[in-house]
């Protein structure tokens, strides 16, 4: 049944269609980047009663910009992917690992992967069948010291190739080793540099990463304005996303 999604302005909505050898599957894709104040007002549209007493409970505005940014993202994609538009009647809370586990709802098969900073919000719905994640991270020259202390010498020289700033660079990388570090639900609690990159393509306006010890998996990743991304998912997948139609949203906002 195809339904009407209620859909704020500076959004990007995309069900992907994953592409493999024995079986295909389906994911749906969100990133944002709308108004905070927008969204604080609107919160009650796509918040649980227990995510909006969560919310109440926040001091800060960039904690609080940050969470309604996340949580919107993924209760768009989620809701695409299963088809329900109503946002507010499921929660999604934390695992003992601080994965996001969905509750409330009748699908139990889908999961989600959400990142966030004070400026973006992403967030990938997905089958149990076929993990993923994602994660985002602002270009900020100030964390430039601290991703270099999780990376290795060989993966310095190795992205040095990329036609993009070093700030840049090391920005990708890190997006890349966190997201691979979601799917294994492990998160910072694990040294970065058991993530190490094998390798990279550069595809159109992605890059394709390559794991050293975790050859299953792959990363795509590209740039939206300040914002880094990447995706991880199983590395036969064959997936598109359309980052020109998504770089077109979120250029110089």
């Amino acid at each position: 049944m195809n339904i009407d999604f209620p859909l704020f302005p500076n959004t990007y909505l995309k069900i992907l269609q994953l592409k493999r050898s024995d079986k295909d599957f389906l994911a749906c894709l969100c990133i944002t980047n709308h108004h905070f104040l927008d969204l604080k007002e609107k919160r009650e549209q796509f918040l649980h009663p227990e995510e909006l007493h969560y919310f109440d409970s926040l001091p800060f505005v960039r904690r609080q910009t940050s969470f309604l940014l996340g949580r919107y993202a993924a209760k768009q994609a989620i809701s695409k992917y299963i088809c329900e538009t109503g946002m507010n009647q499921f929660s999604i809370r934390h695992g003992v690992f601080e994965h996001p586990i969905i509750k409330h709802i009748l699908k139990k098969d889908v999961q989600i992967s959400i990142s966030h900073n004070d400026e973006f919000g992403g967030a990938i719905a997905f089958p149990e069948e076929h993990p993923m994640a994602i994660d985002l991270e602002r270009i900020n020259p100030k964390r430039i010291e601290v991703i270099q202390t999780q990376c290795t010498q060989e993966e310095l020289k190795l992205i040095q190739s990329l036609q993009v700033p070093n700030m840049t660079q090391l920005t990708l990388l890190w997006t890349v080793k966190e997201a691979l570090s979601k799917v294994l639900k492990c998160g910072l609690m694990t040294p970065f540099k058991i993530f190490e990159i094998k390798d990279f393509v550069t595809e159109s306006n992605c890059f394709i990463w390559t794991f050293k010890k975790f050859a299953q998996y792959k990363a795509i990743s590209f740039i939206m304005d300040n914002t880094a991304c990447s995706i991880v998912m199983p590395q036969k997948t064959e997936v598109m996303i359309n980052v020109n139609e998504l770089k077109k949203i979120f250029r110089n906002q």
